[in-house]
């Protein structure tokens, strides 16, 4: 008899443990800001100190998104003097764009397109390659715009302490894509086109990327709360 009663009491246990966890992953999709008094936050374009110059409107984007999707929470695209709060977001990356965008990996040359590179010496040519860049990001109750301005140029990889921060954090990000390579033997080869490819295929890889980062976002938000 007591063995059933403390196998009961073990099942309430756990009822209320599930329960619990259930309701804290609902409560995740509420509003993590609504204990600073912040329901409206503007999101202007985010500063590109990067060396790509695709990164900002897909990373503005993906963060707009995802404090969109918490509930309670309105994001006013732009600059709004009536909004809560501000977010500010900074990209940043090496400064030259070989260190920034790196090759991983490369194959040495061989028929078809040893065929296309004429008298030249067979050579590496690259066939993966790696970015690097950062996410800053600042989150200011009610500033002027002489505070936004102040905070979004100050030095890269400084810590800020202002009595309007929310919240300021940097997400690392990198990615990886594979490289299209083709012969260039005439007008009509498919490697006419390599760099346009390869430049499209960058452009997919960084958006990606940007998609990760704001689930990353996501989750300092929720910890910082």
């Amino acid at each position: 008899m007591k063995g059933r009663y403390l196998y009961f009491i073990r099942f309430l246990l756990l009822l209320f443990f599930v329960s619990a966890c259930s309701g804290y992953h609902f409560n995740s999709n509420n509003n993590p800001l609504i204990g600073y008094d912040i329901k409206t936050i503007a999101i202007p374009m985010f500063i590109n100190r990067s060396v790509f110059p695709q990164l900002a409107a897909p990373m503005t984007k993906e963060i707009s998104l995802t404090l969109g999707s918490f509930s309670g929470l309105k994001v006013i695209n732009g600059d709004n003097e009536n909004a809560d709060a501000v977010l500010i977001g900074i990209l940043e990356s090496k400064d030259h764009y070989n260190d920034a965008l790196r090759t991983t990996q490369t194959v040495f040359t061989d028929k078809d397109i040893l065929n296309s590179i004429g008298n030249r010496s067979p050579f590496y040519y690259p066939v993966q390659s790696a970015f690097d860049f950062s996410l800053k990001f600042i989150l200011l109750k009610r500033p002027s715009r002489e505070e936004i301005q102040f905070l979004a140029n100050a030095p890269k990889g400084s810590v800020l302490i202002h009595p309007k921060i929310v919240i300021q954090d940097t997400i690392n990000l990198t990615g990886t894509f594979s490289r299209v390579i083709s012969p260039t033997s005439t007008s009509g080869s498919p490697g006419e086109v390599n760099f346009v490819k390869n430049n499209a295929i960058l452009v997919k890889s960084l958006q990606e990327t940007c998609y990760r980062a704001a689930q990353t976002f996501r989750q300092v938000v929720l910890n910082a709360f």
